[in-house]
Formats: structure tokens, sequence, C-alpha cells
């Protein structure tokens, strides 16, 4: 273990480290390579988010000619009680009995 990092060391002394100058000019062609992308898939998301909204419209007009309407129809809204349990008791003999006490809740 000590041999590799022994190696590790001295292969790392022969390698050529870029110069300041070096370094700034990559960060700047990365952030520009990553902005132009970033540029680049907004614009085709959006031409195909418009393009594939406007073919939906295009079928959506077709379709409603070849439909038929239905007459509108009411929705009845109905309550249903709904029982909150707050305890149950079991009693066991040769038949088993369940008492439920319940507390109607709205």
């Amino acid at each position: 273990m000590i041999k590799y990092i022994k190696d590790s060391i001295r292969e790392l002394k022969h390698v050529v480290w870029p110069t300041r100058e070096e370094t700034n000019g990559y960060f700047i062609t990365v952030v520009i390579v990553l902005i132009a992308f970033g540029l680049y898939l907004f614009i085709a998301s959006t031409v195909f988010t418009k393009w594939l909204f406007g073919l939906k419209d295009i079928v959506d007009n077709n379709s409603v000619e070849n439909t038929i309407v239905l007459p509108e129809t009411k929705v009845f809204s109905t309550e249903v009680e709904i029982p909150k349990i707050d305890s149950v008791e079991i009693k066991t003999e040769e038949k088993v009995e369940v008492e439920v006490k319940t507390e109607t809740t709205k």
C-alpha cells in the first residue's frame, strides 16, 4: 500500500499542470458551451411544445366535428355520515360478539 502511494506521488510530479491563463481559457470555453447548449435546449423545447400544442388543437378541432354532444347532465351531491369508531370491545364465548361504540360526524 505504501509503495502504491509513493508511486502515485512520483507520477503526480511528472504531470504537466496547466497555467493559470490556460485554466481561465478552459473555464470560459466550458461556460460558453454550457450557455449555448442550454439556450439550444430551451429553444428546441419551446418550439417542440408550441408544435405539439398546435397539433393537439388541430386534432381537437377535427374531433369536435365528428362527436355527438350530449345534453348537460347535473351531478347531485349527497353527504354521507361516516361514523367515528371510539372503541371496540370483543367478547369471546362460543360465538364472537362485537360491540362498537360510534359517534356520528359530518
